[in-house]
């Protein structure tokens, strides 16, 4: 009987012992699996790489590797008041490009969309119906706003040349709600994934904001020192979990001399940590130990454009200091004058075309010694060739009038224009001046379409270059101009495949308003001054800027409309059936009358 017992002990203890066995395995199985999972959650592939297919996961920055983040902002959702679209946060690869059919009646950017084309495919707007556009309503702001407002669903959001950002209601024009977020000016906003990206100037940084109420999501360390001069003035690029932002270096140097060394840099969009930086000066002219400090510049101040198929950035970079006198950098500038092609996902160049260069694009005796600087942006193109083969083509201009069509995987030149005439440009700054020297130059952002067309202005400019000894120089304007010897311009639109003008339309004024094209229409603009000499002799100059609508197949104007006060350069936007149009100073006509230092100027069909 014991012995049964003891037997009957012995298999219930087996399989006991076998259950726990087994029960074991199953917990150590299920460990392992969770483990797996949370190994495949944390791992080098971020989830929006999984998504898209992206294999390129590895960043290097400061010698660490970095991992791009998902730009999820759940906890941070900003719905647009009354849009009708929903923007709840998405995945990186869902970036807003401008593209989208949720966005064909918006306006994301300063130029529209990620590939810069001011081109928008609204169509309430139209030669048939454009000369019909009255002023709706006018948003009045205490300082200048140069920037057209981004458009999303219902409601506009601009930032002025304080730096603030204002949001308001298209239809009206009532302001929602203002975020004093840094100092200005700046080149403007980027919408995307349900939040707005700006630049904060001298601040040196870059915000994330909430659309709804204004407020700071994030805000990204100082990427460069403002007591230098540093600053960071252009519309942020963004795209899969990237902002690309570029620096300044002071504004217009009135000696020609600075020490800011342009760079660029790549941003998390989900918590603004820097991803890398490119220092955009590069050779023995900037060599920290020989080299002056005063020779700098290469500064992307305009900000560019993104190819969302490639993930290549396009960005143009601006003269070298000294600005007016070559002998310390004899030997080379690089990357001063060139555009550069960067690849997002590390920050190294793919490929870099100068403009103005000796035994380059446009041959010059030295180098640049009249600021003529290869900026205001680029554009992204597919054009069409008559034998059906197809082409992605890169467009950048500068400020000597010269407009180059580059291979956007290459960067090899296709061709290259140069506006207007030009008139003594081989001289050089002397103590005693270069002489008066004239040239069409582009001081404005362009557009392109889907119609294998360019649409451009350029001013004509006049300048007298002084040297100062040492290094320091100065510029004087010629009778009869504005500002830096403006004068008066071109407006023209060219055939994107060969360079060649389609149509050209002088202008007796400044054309600096950045055109935009819409269906069949241009709208461009131009800066309309008068001169009053007094009686002790001084000339006092009174502008104002007149708005234009032009047929965009022959440049025959339709309409045109004086906003009594400067446009501003970058151009005007048009979204929902009204033109925004921003402007600097208003002209007062009376003592009396009220001062404003800028508006929106909301054009609608009546």
């Amino acid at each position: 009987m014991n012995r049964t017992i003891n037997i009957l002990r012995s298999i219930l203890t087996f399989r006991l012992r076998l259950i726990m066995f087994f029960l074991i395995l199953i917990i150590v199985f299920a460990s392992s699996s969770n483990f797996i999972n949370l190994g495949s959650s944390s791992s080098f592939r971020t989830e929006q790489e999984r998504q898209s297919g992206d294999t390129l996961t590895l960043l290097r920055t400061h010698e660490k590797m970095v991992i791009p983040m998902s730009t999820s902002v759940d906890r941070h959702k900003a719905h647009p008041q009354n849009n009708g679209t929903d923007y709840q946060s998405k995945t990186s690869s869902n970036s807003d490009t401008g593209f989208e059919a949720r966005n064909m009646n918006n306006w994301i950017t300063i130029n529209h969309d990620i590939h810069s084309t001011r081109f928008s495919n609204q169509t309430t707007i139209n030669k048939e119906n454009v000369a019909q556009l009255k002023v709706k309503w006018t948003l009045l702001n205490d300082v200048a706003i140069q920037d057209p407002p981004i458009i999303i669903g219902s409601n506009g959001f601009v930032q002025d040349d304080s730096g603030a950002i204002i949001a308001f209601e298209t239809k009206t024009g009532n302001v929602l709600w203002r975020s004093e977020i840094g100092s200005g000016p700046t080149m403007g906003l980027t919408f995307s994934n349900g939040i707005v990206y700006a630049a904060t100037g001298y601040h040196s940084t870059v915000v994330a904001i909430n659309l709804t109420d204004g407020k700071i999501i994030w805000q990204s360390e100082v990427l460069g020192d403002p007591k230098t001069g540093y600053n960071i003035p252009t519309c942020p690029i963004v795209w899969k979990g990237y902002v690309i932002v570029g620096s300044a270096g002071g504004g217009d140097v009135s000696t020609g001399v600075g020490t800011v060394r342009g760079n660029v840099t790549a941003l998390n969009s989900t918590n603004g940590k820097i991803i890398w930086n490119l220092n955009t000066t590069s050779g023995q002219w900037v060599n920290p130990y020989t080299a002056p400090k005063y020779n700098s510049g290469a500064n992307d101040w305009s900000g560019g454009s993104l190819d969302p198929e490639t993930g290549i950035v396009y960005m143009p970079l601006g003269s070298p200091s000294p600005n007016f006198n070559a002998t310390t950098r004899q030997a080379g500038d690089l990357f001063s004058n060139h555009m550069i092609a960067i690849n997002i996902t590390n920050g190294k160049i793919i490929w870099a075309i100068p403009f103005v260069a000796r035994g380059t694009v446009l041959n010059v005796n030295v180098p640049d010694t009249h600021d003529w600087d290869t900026s205001w942006g680029s554009s992204i193109s597919k054009v069409i060739y008559d034998n059906g083969t197809q082409e992605k083509i890169v467009i950048g201009h500068d400020k000597m009038g010269n407009i180059v069509a580059m291979d956007a995987a290459t960067g090899k030149v296709l061709w290259w224009n140069t506006l207007g005439r030009h008139f003594n440009t081989d001289a050089i700054p002397m103590p005693n001046g270069s002489g008066e020297i004239w040239s069409y130059g582009i001081f404005n952002f362009h557009a392109v379409d889907n119609n294998n067309t360019l649409y451009i202005a350029a001013t004509n400019r006049g300048l007298n270059y002084f040297t100062d000894g040492g290094i320091s120089g100065h510029r004087v304007s010629p009778p009869h101009t504005i500002e830096l010897g403006l004068r008066n311009g071109t407006i023209a639109a060219m055939d994107l495949r060969t360079g060649k003008l389609k149509w050209q339309l002088p202008t007796e004024f400044p054309p600096r308003v950045s055109p935009l094209v819409t269906k069949d229409v241009l709208f461009a603009g131009y800066v309309h001054f008068t001169e009053k000499t007094r009686a002790n002799g001084h000339v006092s100059t009174t502008k104002s800027g007149v708005i234009l609508a032009l047929n965009k197949e022959n440049g025959q104007k339709i309409w045109e409309y004086n906003i009594n006060a400067e446009i501003g350069q970058v151009g005007p936007s048009i979204a929902n059936g009204i033109l925004f149009v921003p402007t600097e100073k208003i002209r007062v006509d009376s003592k009396d009358s009220p001062r404003h230092g800028g508006s929106i100027v909301a054009f609608g069909l009546s």
